[in-house]
């Protein structure tokens, strides 16, 4: 027992404890940037164990390898963070469609997206048809048409599609732009792929979309109870 317990308190068993152990807290850890702090420490930890108590060539790599992604996805972290300003439009975005997110976040976000510009009679979306895009527009106006008829507008800070890329459905309604229409489109299989590996922002992207169909569904209905066209 005294043996077991000496072995178990050797400051290089401590060591490796403290190593694995804080392994363990990043697992644990609600967002991703600590996990990767977490992680580094680790690998800091378990690497200066391995030289200083004994060295283990495959100990040592495992901890460098460690070391050495946390190291990366870090400094890939920062660097969105400290990719400059965001432009008018892109702080449009920021703030009316996915206000919870830092600028970094909105960066990742906007590097699977496309600026489009559009002329007057494009038709970004059409009934009965998979939508390819989910839009955010942040100049002119697209009216929305169901049998033939005007029935809404969508216009400058409005998401457009937002129903089809959440439920993968086909659209309800033809979306055809009455004047130039500058829009930030995200392609549905490359917004997916995104969201996939980032919950945080496939928590935001859902924000995004429950808060925009709810708005429509409230400027719709106080438009019924007025006999009015739906307001923009």
């Amino acid at each position: 027992m005294n043996l077991w317990l000496t072995d178990i308190l050797s400051p290089t068993a401590l060591a490796h404890h403290v190593a694995l152990f804080l392994i363990v807290v990043a697992v644990a850890m609600p967002t991703i940037a600590l996990v990767r702090w977490l992680a580094l420490a680790a690998g800091l930890v378990g690497g200066v164990t391995t030289i200083y108590f004994g060295f283990n060539a495959t100990e040592g790599f495992w901890w460098a390898l460690l070391v050495l992604v946390a190291l990366v996805r870090i400094v890939r972290a920062i660097n969105w963070r400290w990719g400059g300003r965001l432009s008018a439009e892109e702080q449009m975005f920021h703030e009316q469609a996915v206000p919870g997110l830092n600028a970094g976040q909105v960066r990742r976000l906007l590097a699977v997206g496309r600026w489009r510009e559009v002329v007057p009679g494009t038709v970004l979306t059409r009934s009965g048809e998979r939508i390819a895009e989910l839009c955010f527009v942040v100049r002119g106006q697209v009216d929305i048409i169901v049998d033939g008829k005007k029935v809404a507008e969508v216009t400058a800070g409005s998401l457009l599609g937002e129903t089809g890329i959440s439920t993968g459905e086909a659209a309800m309604a033809t979306a055809v732009c009455a004047t130039p229409v500058r829009y930030l489109g995200f392609e549905a299989t490359r917004l997916y792929r995104l969201l996939d590996s980032h919950t945080e922002l496939q928590d935001a992207i859902e924000l995004a979309v429950e808060r925009s169909l709810r708005e429509k569904l409230n400027r719709s209905n106080m438009a019924a109870a007025h006999g009015e066209r739906p307001p923009r």
